[in-house]
């Protein structure tokens, strides 16, 4: 009889960590928590265990393999470290380019702004926030393509 060991290496653990925008906007608000969970479950499929984390200003989000920073939740994506995946999503331009990728809905009036210290330099203060929440097949992929090509 011939026995054989077998080892099983269990598949790297791969987190990531979806960092909310602003509770002013999202709490009660079922197209937010609709994003969040389509957001969730596409990371699931790309092999992460997600967490959400609130973004609170001043605040650094628990290290992870990647952090998807949603509207004023890409503030915290300068905190990442070195090796993380960033991706913002719902986010508007700053002068000089944003130093992550960003994966906005095309007609987000929200994220159609310019920013430069702070401050809109270019778009109107947009209150509609129609496509904001909204994660369309093209962004899906978009971010399918970051996340494989790995840190951001």
């Amino acid at each position: 009889m011939i026995l054989y060991k077998i080892s099983l290496h269990p598949m790297p653990h791969r987190t990531a960590i979806i960092i909310t925008g602003n509770p002013a906007l999202i709490t009660n608000n079922s197209r937010a928590e609709i994003l969040y969970a389509e957001l969730a479950a596409l990371l699931e499929a790309l092999g992460f265990t997600v967490t959400l984390d609130a973004g609170a200003p001043q605040t650094v989000p628990p290290a992870a393999d990647c952090w998807v920073g949603h509207s004023r939740g890409a503030d915290r994506l300068q905190f990442a470290p070195p090796d993380t995946i960033v991706i913002g999503i719902g986010v508007p331009q700053v002068v000089g380019g944003n130093p992550f990728p960003v994966v906005n809905h095309p007609q987000d009036a929200m994220a159609q702004r310019t920013y430069h210290a702070g401050s809109v330099v270019a778009g109107a203060d947009a209150a509609d926030d129609t496509y904001h929440y909204v994660l369309t097949k093209d962004m899906k992929r978009a971010i399918t393509e970051i996340v494989k090509r790995g840190r951001s």
